[in-house]
């Protein structure tokens, strides 16, 4: 449990474990998602039966970090107070609060992700970055934020954590991810640093396969275990088990790598043990691949919960069921599970939700007024956001001066866009890209189709010309899955663009650092890292000289042929 905690804190722990029957214990050792309940929440004499039966102790609220943000503060914070009322037990309401509130409630301040963090390079506003996460989280129903990354960029085709990490170096990694960490906690809001053992060194997505940090024991400590090393020392209350094997360590068990989030060598020997971490073990999700993989459902759970596993994510219900049968036949014992429950109630005296008045309100919310803060928070909550874009934005490439475009001179431009939508993923912000150029008076021509692949120098052909040529990328999180560099429309555009001869693509990514890997033949590149609208804004300002690009790469991203000692373009070995 937190170090921190009063003598009353402690004794609320103490007492309140020991009213506990053991279906209330083992309901403590998991979380739910509310988003998928089989009852309406509304409906308070539903979802107290149900929370009868299944006295979980945590719920997972607001949109996931794949799916974007969802909803209204204010009703995420109504059905926090709903189920805590009906609740016999203060609940833990958890959240995707990567980059901000906003990440997870619409209504909410977005901010630019953590990669953009990482061009700021700016410990007091990552700490602001941390505060006003919290201060907005906690106002929407939210105690425990499901973040920092603290995954390193060590291979540049990873397609999970992207811009959802500070970049490649563990000294800046560490030293920012502390800050957020402080910033979260001292304003009430639990962090937690996922996911550990690292992800980052492989090309695969554990959504799909175990992955595999391959360093040796050495190169983990250097790197990963650096990070670890600080975000313990800060005090960070949670940390989250990723389904990432770690050779050095664990070997392959009947053919298969093991992943941390069954392997009692990485999680309890190492990151307790060793590592010495006395917080809170949250599982990541229990139903992506890189977890299914491993066995049947009771086996995969149980092995999850002895390797050391205090809050299993999403097992489901029948969760319950395993559980009791495990206690009985002896293949877990209580000992194990009071351990668990005693860290989980510890997190909850630490963030205070024990004091939660009858109607299950927060006294350490604060106020909502129109689904947001009070005006003066507000303002300095979306000064914040605009702070952090104009402090981000990063020329990687400037090849012969491209940058900046001269105002006076640039009246015609040609857009090739790099990214053809997933179809049923709707990204239409992608466009307002398009909208600020033609705001600024601009003629802009777009050129989405690839068909025949020399489009480009037949439009040159017909005698079409163009003052600057800008080619905008954006892959969202598993908007295709496996990838996330420019492949399929994307990668064809790539290849029309270089039957061009009058122009001179200037690339711009919201989203990989690395365009350069597979564009080597751009002569500028701009990383602006998300579609997040004060930045895109910052970046249309900075291509036209009137505001400096102040972002310095947080990953080489400007190497044009890969460095095999540092992710190379190969996968881990295995």
């Amino acid at each position: 449990m937190p170090r921190q905690l009063s003598k009353e804190a402690q004794d609320w722990v103490e007492q309140t474990l020991a009213s506990m029957s053991l279906r209330e214990k083992i309901g403590q050792t998991m979380q739910d998602h509310a988003g998928r309940l089989p009852v309406d929440g509304r409906d308070e004499a539903a979802l107290k039966a149900y929370l009868e039966e299944y006295p979980v102790g945590s719920f997972f609220i607001g949109g996931e970090v794949i799916q974007r943000a969802a909803g209204k503060a204010a009703d995420y914070r109504d059905a926090a107070e709903r189920m805590q009322r009906l609740s016999k037990y203060p609940l833990l309401f958890s959240g995707d609060l990567e980059f901000g509130a906003g990440s997870a409630v619409r209504s909410l301040t977005d901010f630019p992700p953590l990669l953009a963090l990482a061009a700021a390079d700016d410990e007091e506003l990552a700490y602001a970055y941390g505060k006003y996460t919290a201060i907005e989280g906690r106002a929407a129903g939210f105690t425990w934020a499901l973040a920092p990354g603290t995954d390193l960029l060590l291979n540049w085709m990873n397609p999970v954590i992207t811009t959802r990490c500070l970049g490649d170096e563990p000294e800046r990694t560490a030293r920012l991810a502390a800050a957020v960490v402080r910033g979260m906690q001292d304003y009430g809001l639990a962090a937690c640093a996922k996911h550990f053992p690292g992800d980052g060194v492989d090309c695969r997505d554990q959504h799909i396969v175990t992955t595999i940090n391959s360093l040796s024991e050495e190169e983990w400590f250097a790197t990963y275990g650096q990070v670890t090393r600080r975000m313990i020392e800060e005090g960070v209350w949670t940390m989250m088990t990723g389904h990432i094997a770690l050779p050095w360590l664990e070997g392959y068990q009947e053919g298969r790598p093991v992943p941390a989030t069954v392997s009692r060598r990485i999680t309890t020997d190492l990151l307790r043990t060793r590592l010495g971490f006395e917080g809170v073990v949250l599982s990541d999700a229990l139903d992506m691949g890189g977890f299914l993989g491993w066995g049947a459902y009771e086996r995969r759970i149980v092995d999850c919960f002895n390797a050391g596993t205090d809050v299993l994510l999403w097992p489901g219900v029948r969760y319950f069921e395993t559980m009791e049968h495990a206690l009985r036949s002896g293949s877990v014992t209580m000992e194990r599970l009071d351990e668990s429950v005693r860290r989980v109630l510890g997190l909850k005296a630490a963030l205070g939700v024990q004091h939660l008045d009858a109607g299950g309100r927060d006294p350490q919310a604060a106020p909502l007024i129109n689904d947001r803060l009070a005006p003066e928070q507000d303002t300095v909550v979306r000064g914040l956001s605009r702070t952090l874009a104009e402090r981000s934005v990063t020329l990687v490439r400037n090849h012969g001066g491209l940058l900046p475009l001269d105002p006076q001179k640039t009246k015609r431009v040609l857009v090739i866009k790099l990214n053809k939508v997933t179809e049923g993923r709707k990204y239409g912000r992608m466009d307002r890209f398009i909208e600020l150029l033609q705001a600024r008076g601009l003629e802009v021509d777009i050129l989405e189709e690839f068909e025949p692949l020399n489009t480009v120098w037949k439009w040159e052909q017909a005698g079409m010309r163009w003052d600057a040529a800008f080619a905008p990328y954006f892959l969202p999180l598993h908007g295709m899955m496996n990838t996330a560099r420019p492949v399929g429309e994307a990668a064809k555009a790539s290849w029309a663009m270089q039957h061009a001869e009058t122009i001179r693509p200037i690339g711009i990514s919201f989203a990989t650092p690395y365009l350069l890997r597979d564009m080597p033949f751009l002569d500028a590149l701009v990383n602006a890292y998300s579609l997040h609208e004060d930045t895109m804004e910052v970046l249309i300002s900075a291509l036209f000289g009137e505001l400096p690009f102040r972002g310095i790469s947080p990953v080489q991203a400007e190497t044009a042929e890969p460095d095999f000692n540092r992710g190379g373009i190969i996968c881990a070995e295995h």
